[in-house]
Order: structure tokens, then C-alpha cells, then sequence
């Protein structure tokens, strides 16, 4: 077999490998048991998925879709009554495909998947395009799959190497576990975040793609309702490209208006208000600011630099000042009411940033014996944290959340409300409205916060709505904030002091007799 065969059944294997890999992860974390009727979530997507699970009901069961579809404004099912504040262009996909018929496992899933799938494949695709080297291409690969920060030093502080696969632990999980190594470097942000996969795969394809407008265009409108920060980061490098490169910018100015209609239209049915405040640091809290960064980029502090040294001169000025804008910038200010967000833009600068390390590394190994060492020492280096990072995500366990067929709180509010009905919410996790597609009037303090939402007034207006004195002030307030129902849980969330006396002298339209859980219509306790 030739070497050019050998090539290409090696890269065809890769690729199948790639695929495989993608969809094993997707659906590792996140299935459906159709026998129960059951939506089964990792442990470690619990939290996040109790904002996407609402956002995707809201779209195939709610009343979303009919809102984008005729230029209204999208609502957060967690927080009713303004434009959304999220990009929800992902989750819309996954709403659409379910309400076509395709079970929300396979809907979440597939996309999930085909978007980490093109993000392997074009991380591979533009490293060999900078470098025409298949090492380099691999490693950048390889390096994305298993970051390289300082976090196995915590980890072997209490732990043997016999205990890499059977952990179920991230090492290191800052600013939560008050560390200063962050949780944003494993696999698990995008197990998490389905939608960052295949944003950050459009951003590489536009910059390798050129002088085709159209295209470009159609990439950036898809990204503009999918990712907001990777479009802000596209952003970035097209207008780095325009300023330097005569021959693109007729292609670029062209693409830019083919995308005014999508950003027309996305100011239309969602508020694009933005937050950028001065605050250096980012998450380096307690630690010097290059001691920080160097426990969380590793040896890649310095061998992106020294990559891009090694780079030729062309390479060098088409990435290197955009490169450092987008570690640099995100250090500087905070681009959304939490800081943690700015994640973003580190982690596509990682992704960039290990391209070079890759190239560093593999001219290191082209320096005779010693660099051969010293090459294998560096990828050891770069990826044991990731290494023992991968197995708590493997070694997750999953919960399970009864879907609305086999809840009848939830089917309550699929078959006896309105789609755009708001439901006043005494919990805040996978609520039955929220599984019904239904908007609860305040979601988790954590979610409406960070998006940006008054969350001390929704707050304060459900604590007055439980607290009601009399039916009278009750009655008042819903009709006033333009709630349809209210749901009432023996154990309601901590800052809710409800007045049982009240409440029990009020007609429920539905009651639970195995939990006590009951709602309320405001048509009726209201007359």
C-alpha cells in the first residue's frame, strides 16, 4: 500500500473515530428511557440543564416558536414578559426538531454531536492549513481534548495513578470549589453548553474560508442567534482580516451586509443590551494574575508564544495580534453581568493558542535526541490533567426527571393551559410547567441574575404574591404582573414564606395526593 493510501485510510479512521467519539459523549451524558418515559441528565449537567430543558420546551410546546416565526420577541421561560437575553438560536433548532417528531434525546443529541464532530475536524483542518504538518494537526487535536493546566498537581496530592479511572471528581473546579484553577478546560463545558461546540466550529471555518460572501454571511446570521460572544470573536478577527488584507475587504463588506437582516431581526425579538465593565483580573481573585494563568494554561503559557515565533512571518501577522486581543481583552473587562462568562473567548484563544503549542512542540522534537525527549515530556505534560479530567465525566452518574406523559403535574399544564400562560412558581428546578413549555414568572436567582434580568424585583414580587394577606391583595397582584396560575409546593424555596392559611382556603384547580403539590388558576380564586 502506498504511503498516500496509508494517509488517507489513517485520517479516514481518525475521522470515523472522531465521530464516534462525539456521539458517545453527547448521549453518555444525556439520554431519554423510552420505556419510563424518563429524561436522564449527568449529574454534572444538572445544573445547567435546568435553564436549556425550559428553553427547548418552550420552543416545541410552547409559545416561542410562533413568536420568532412572526417577529415577536422571544421570552425566557424563566423569566416572561421582556425580550429574551440569551442566545437561544441552538436551543430553538432542538425545539423545532422535537416538535417535528424526533424525541428530545436525539434532538439535543444530534446537533450536539455534529457540532463537536466539525469542531474536531476543523480544529484538525486549520492547523494543518497554518502548517502542512499531520503532527501538528493531530496534537492541536489532541491538546484540545485534554487540557493542559495544573490541576493533576492537586489532583496527586491525595490520590495514586490507579486512581485516574475510577474518579468521579474534577480535580480542580474554580471559582466553585474556591481553587484557582477554573472548570472551564474539560470536556465537560461542552456537555454542558451543547451550543459552544459548534459555534466555535463556525468561527474556525470562517477563518478558513475566503473571499466568499455569501457563505461568510450565512455563517455569521447563523452565529449571531447561536452564540453571541463567538460572534463577537468572529467579529474580531474578520475585521483584523479587513484591516490588513486589501484583496478581502470588497468579499467582507459585501458579507457584512447580507448579515444586516439577521441582525435586524434578532434586535427585534431579542434584547441585544450588553454589559462591559472595567474589571481586571478575570477570575484571579486571590493570586497573582500571571501565577493564575500559569496554573491554568500550563506549559502552553509558553509554547504559544514560542509557536508563533517559530510560525512564519505570514502566519504571525495574520494571528498574532488577534490572538492576544483575545486573551488580553476578556482580562481587562467583563462582557456580561458575571464574570465567569468571559470563559468564552479563553476558550477559543485555547483552542487557537494550542494550534502553536502543537507546532512549538513538534519543532522541539525535530531537535535530535534531546527534543525527542523533550517532546514527549511536553505532550505528557499537556494533557495528563485532561487525562484525568475525562473520567469524571465518563464515570458520571445520570438522574432522571419524569416527562410530561408520565407526569401528571406536567400534564396538567400541557393539556389544561395555554401555551404563553405564566405560571408563579414556588420551586425552581425542571418545575412541570417549565417540562410543559410553560414560563414560570422567576427561574433559579443564579440564571435571571447572571442573563441580566431584575431578579431581586421578580423576587420580591413572589415573595409578596405568596405572602398575600388577603385574597384581595392576592387577586391585585397577579392580575397586575399577568400570572394565569400559581403553583404551591409543601417545601418552597427558602427565601418564600408562604401564608398557608390563605392558600388552604382556596379553591386548586389540581392537586397531587402522593406530594400535596397544588395550582392555582387565577380565573378562578379571582373572579
Amino acid at each position: 500500500m502506498s504511503t498516500f493510501s496509508t494517509t488517507k485510510l489513517t485520517l479516514g479512521c481518525l475521522t470515523l473515530g472522531a465521530l464516534l467519539f462525539s456521539f458517545f459523549l453527547m448521549f453518555h451524558t444525556f439520554s431519554y428511557d423510552g420505556g419510563k418515559h424518563e429524561i436522564r441528565i449527568a449529574s454534572k449537567l444538572w445544573s445547567d440543564f435546568g435553564a436549556h430543558i425550559p428553553l427547548i420546551r418552550s420552543f416545541s410546546y410552547g409559545p416561542n416558536l410562533t413568536r420568532l416565526l412572526h417577529g415577536q420577541p422571544v421570552e425566557s421561560p424563566l423569566f416572561p414578559g421582556e425580550p429574551i437575553r440569551y442566545h437561544f438560536g441552538f436551543y430553538a433548532l432542538v425545539g423545532v426538531l422535537e416538535k417535528l417528531g424526533i424525541r428530545i434525546d436525539w434532538a439535543l443529541n444530534l446537533p450536539s454531536a455534529l457540532g463537536f464532530f466539525l469542531l474536531l475536524i476543523l480544529i484538525f483542518r486549520l492547523s494543518y492549513v497554518l502548517f502542512a504538518n499531520n503532527s501538528v494537526a493531530l496534537l492541536s487535536v489532541l491538546f484540545f481534548l485534554f487540557n493542559g493546566s495544573l490541576s493533576f498537581l492537586k489532583f496527586f496530592q491525595t490520590h495514586t495513578i490507579a486512581d485516574v479511572v475510577t474518579n468521579t471528581k474534577f480535580p480542580s473546579f474554580g471559582p466553585w470549589d474556591g481553587g484557582g484553577i477554573t472548570a472551564f478546560w474539560n470536556l465537560n463545558i461542552y456537555t454542558n453548553q451543547r451550543h459552544l461546540a459548534l459555534s466555535y466550529a463556525i468561527v474556525l471555518a470562517l477563518l478558513i474560508i475566503r473571499q466568499r460572501p455569501v457563505l461568510t454571511a450565512v455563517l455569521l446570521s447563523f452565529l449571531l442567534f447561536t452564540n453571541y460572544a463567538a460572534f463577537a470573536i468572529a467579529g474580531l478577527w474578520l475585521a483584523w482580516v479587513f484591516w490588513r488584507e486589501h484583496s478581502e475587504r470588497t468579499p467582507l463588506a459585501v458579507a457584512a451586509l447580507l448579515t444586516l437582516p439577521a441582525l435586524l431581526w434578532l434586535q427585534r425579538v431579542a434584547n441585544l443590551s450588553s454589559v462591559i465593565i472595567w474589571e481586571p483580573g478575570y477570575l484571579a481573585r486571590t493570586t497573582h494574575v500571571v501565577l493564575f494563568w500559569w496554573q491554568n494554561l500550563g506549559a502552553h503559557m509558553i509554547l504559544i508564544p514560542l509557536g508563533l515565533v517559530f510560525a512564519s512571518r505570514a502566519i504571525r501577522s495574520r494571528f498574532g495580534l488577534p490572538l492576544l486581543a483575545l486573551f488580553i481583552l476578556p482580562n481587562l473587562f467583563r462582557f456580561s453581568p458575571d464574570m465567569i462568562n468571559n470563559h468564552k473567548f479563553f476558550n477559543f484563544f485555547l483552542i487557537l493558542g494550542s494550534m502553536f503549542s502543537a507546532y512549538a512542540v513538534v519543532r522541539i522534537g525535530q531537535m535530535r535526541l534531546v527534543g525527542r525527549i523533550g517532546q514527549i515530556c511536553l505532550i505528557f505534560l499537556l494533557t495528563l490533567s485532561g487525562i484525568i479530567d475525562f473520567f469524571p465525566v465518563i464515570n458520571d452518574y445520570k438522574g432522571s426527571i419524569a416527562d410530561v406523559v408520565a407526569s401528571p403535574d406536567a400534564q396538567f399544564f400541557a393539556t389544561q393551559t395555554k401555551p404563553a400562560d405564566v405560571v408563579a412558581n414556588s420551586t425552581w428546578f425542571y418545575h412541570p410547567a417549565s417540562l410543559a413549555g410553560r414560563s414560570i414568572y422567576s427561574g433559579y436567582t443564579y440564571f435571571t441574575w447572571s442573563y441580566g434580568y431584575d431578579q431581586v424585583m421578580r423576587e420580591t414580587t413572589l415573595r409578596a404574591i405568596y405572602e398575600a394577606p388577603t385574597r384581595q391583595t392576592l387577586c391585585h397582584l397577579l392580575t397586575q404582573h399577568s400570572i394565569a396560575l400559581v403553583e404551591l409546593n409543601q417545601r418552597p424555596e427558602s427565601y418564600l414564606a408562604p401564608n398557608w392559611k390563605l392558600w388552604n382556603d382556596l379553591s386548586s384547580a389540581y392537586e397531587n395526593p402522593d406530594t400535596n403539590l397544588k395550582f392555582y388558576e387565577t380565573k378562578t380564586i379571582c373572579p
